[in-house]
């Protein structure tokens, strides 16, 4: 192991390993630390949507990101699988949001008029392309949302990031983070490295990194369950988005169903309520599927935050440390953008004023600046 780096990131979730993908291929040496196996949380649990339009109702500067964000995994999947030889399992198909009822209805219409390139199918049409859906009054057609492997996605980071000179250490737990002029000392059980710049990519367990910092702790874990089935013909091609349920088919055969949320739960197993709540969700929309093969179940804590946006940027009062969290249920979806982000801010590129605005860690500041020499801050995480 290296003793000092340029950047250290804690969390190796799809975030943190976005990051050190792009900051690799700017020839900036990384450190990845994560305190399990690399995307073996939150990561693994997601379903993989790259739904910009069912996360957004309105043009703006977030949408944008979340546009941006989706359209570069077109060469991005090229770009992985020449360095990797992963293939992140990118879908095409688009995105279906549909309405079963009237107010359902008339907010999908508001949307389509608020995007370009949204087709509206009354029923009929949503039922040609989901025969197996007993009940639908309409819906979006999103043309340019799909799906990707979210395992594929950060393994394929991973191993290309290791490839251009990046390290890795699993099953590490970061103590403390100490800073001496300008150098950060990151800690752990059995040693430590220091680095010039950090970036916090810990998901929901970033939390005490703000508090040990000065900022008030803006996460909210929120425990998600999700579960698959294969069927025997598996029909469905576009990714299937309603009010309180998705259905994610998979190459492989499989369909992801999710997917329940329940805030400030940070519990690791998967409650048989909240599967059997989300079969009787999928079963009233498509009775057909109870007979097919229930193939897995699981869950994971999604990162939230308290005012709904992801947190990404340099700490306020601390020099060269920085956040990549917060992004909730988008967090695949925001990978590309996020990693290419921070890389550029590490690197002092340009950065638009509206981005760093939205997505600022100074909106957690505590009042006045707690602190007057930022040089010698100490953070004393723990876990």
């Amino acid at each position: 192991m290296k003793e000092h780096v340029d950047v250290v990131i804690i969390g190796g979730g799809v975030i943190g390993q976005s990051v050190a993908y792009y900051l690799s291929r700017s020839g900036v040496a990384t450190t990845v630390i994560e305190q399990n196996r690399i995307g073996r949380k939150t990561t693994q649990a997601s379903a993989g949507m790259l739904g910009v339009h069912t996360e957004n109702d309105q043009q703006g500067t977030y949408y944008q990101f979340c546009q941006a964000s989706r359209n570069m995994y077109a060469s991005l999947s090229d770009e992985l699988f020449s360095l990797s030889g992963i293939d992140i399992q990118l879908s095409t198909n688009g995105m279906l949001e549909i309405a079963t009822n009237e107010e359902q209805k008339q907010r999908l219409q508001a949307k389509q008029k608020a995007f370009e390139g949204l087709e509206w199918l009354d029923g009929g049409g949503i039922r040609q392309r989901t025969s197996a859906l007993t009940h639908a009054v309409g819906g979006l057609y999103m043309q340019q949302d799909g799906n990707v492997e979210p395992l594929a996605v950060c393994e394929a980071f991973k191993q290309a990031s290791l490839g251009m000179g990046s390290q890795v250490i699993e099953n590490c737990r970061v103590a403390n983070i100490d800073r001496v002029r300008d150098v950060f000392h990151i800690q752990f059980e059995n040693g430590g490295i220091s680095a010039d710049h950090v970036v916090v990519a810990a998901g929901a367990n970033s939390g005490k990194w703000f508090e040990a910092t000065g900022l008030k702790n803006p996460m909210i874990p929120t425990k998600g369950e999700c579960f698959a089935i294969k069927p025997s013909d598996p029909s469905i091609e576009q990714t299937l988005f309603f009010h309180n349920l998705y259905l994610v088919p998979k190459r492989d055969g499989r369909y992801i169903i999710g997917a329940t949320s329940y805030h400030y739960d940070s519990s690791s197993y998967t409650s048989t309520g909240g599967i059997f709540e989300l079969m009787n969700r999928l079963f009233r929309l498509f009775p057909s599927l109870q007979q097919e093969e229930l193939h897995s179940c699981w869950t994971g804590v999604r990162p939230g935050t308290k005012d709904g946006r992801p947190i990404i940027g340099e700490h306020p009062d601390v020099s060269n440390l920085y956040f990549a969290t917060g992004h909730y249920r988008n967090g695949i979806l925001l990978a590309p953008a996020t990693g290419k982000l921070v890389s550029d801010m590490v690197l002092n590129r340009y950065v638009p004023a509206s981005i760093e605005r939205l997505f600022t860690p100074a909106r957690f500041r505590k009042g006045r600046v707690r602190y007057a020499n930022t040089r010698k801050r100490t953070a004393n995480g723990g876990s």
